[in-house]
């Protein structure tokens, strides 16, 4: 059975172990976390650009505001939409490219669905946040632009705006293709990389813990195997020590009786009587500091 003492020792040992295995793999988890995070916002991209290099064949705003299109049910939307509108030189809509049909929807617009305006307020929040993710309309929006007479082989667009031809130099050009994909679930997929970041870091430091704990156990069981023989060996000798004590005590008592007044008895008496009670005050001590020492029950 362990001491109090052990008991204290073995958990700072496994408070101190897992506070340093909790600490390294949140680290991993982290980065771990922020590869997939990346890597699912590279994703977007991708099909961003991709939907952008793809011909545009739009048809006119005003039958998208009549509701003569063939998008998705009204005012809903699926996540990773893409939509894709020609604006002229002044930020007016001329043709849009609506999501496709059958598209699962996960969110919905407010108001009679998406309009030119809305497109149009994407365009203008584009030009202002340049390759940013901006919101509107409660999603996460991405957006990319070309010129309207893009080459065949598709265009890419710099971090400061500027358009070039995949194999060319800059172009420029009054009316814009703009394309947008909503990413809004982007952010629940990073909540979600956050939340099973730290269920795991819990449950595998939870779970180091109970190992080390187990571990610690077997490895100080020898300690306290010698410490339990060592206060049986001290609780033994002390009450051996008792008997012999006990009756030199009544020795001297004796003596001390019979020796009367013959004051040369006296002081080798009093010797004795006090290296008694010496060595019973030690003894006392001893058995003072082994109660002191053991395990309580339950504990």
């Amino acid at each position: 059975m362990e001491s109090a003492e052990l008991k204290r020792f073995r958990l700072r040992i496994v408070c101190i172990a897992c506070a340093a295995l909790a600490v390294c793999v949140a680290a991993c988890m982290t980065a771990l976390g922020y590869v997939a995070i990346e890597v699912n916002m590279d994703g977007y991209r991708t099909r961003l650009e991709s939907a952008s290099n793809a011909p545009f064949e739009g048809v006119s705003v005003d039958a998208l505001d009549a509701g003569e299109t063939d998008g998705p049910a009204y005012a809903t939307y699926p996540s990773q939409t893409v939509w894709r509108v020609s604006a002229d030189a002044e930020g007016r809509a001329l043709e849009a490219v609506p999501p496709q049909v059958g598209d699962q929807s996960t969110w919905t617009l407010e108001g009679d669905g998406f309009t030119s305006e809305d497109l149009e307020a994407l365009a203008a929040l584009r030009d202002e946040r340049g390759e940013a993710p901006f919101e509107y309309g409660g999603c996460t929006w991405l957006g990319m632009w070309q010129p309207a007479d893009g080459s065949s082989g598709g265009v890419v667009v710099s971090a400061d705006g500027t358009v070039r031809d995949a194999g060319g130099g800059a172009r420029s050009d009054a009316e814009r293709v703009y394309t947008f994909i909503d990413m809004s679930y982007h952010a629940d997929y990073a909540r979600r990389i956050a939340t099973r970041g730290v269920a795991a870091t819990v449950l595998l430091s939870a779970l180091a813990a109970a190992v080390l704990w187990v571990a610690a156990g077997r490895l100080l069981r020898p300690v306290s195997e010698a410490a339990e023989r060592e206060r049986a060996f001290v609780l033994a000798a002390s009450h051996e020590l008792k008997t012999p004590l006990m009756a030199l005590m009544a020795n001297c008592d004796v003596l001390d009786a019979e020796a009367g007044a013959d004051g040369r008895l006296a002081p080798w008496i009093a010797n004795i009587r006090a290296a008694a009670d010496e060595m019973a005050s030690k003894v006392a001590g001893l058995l003072g500091a082994v109660r002191e020492g053991a395990p309580r029950d339950g504990a």
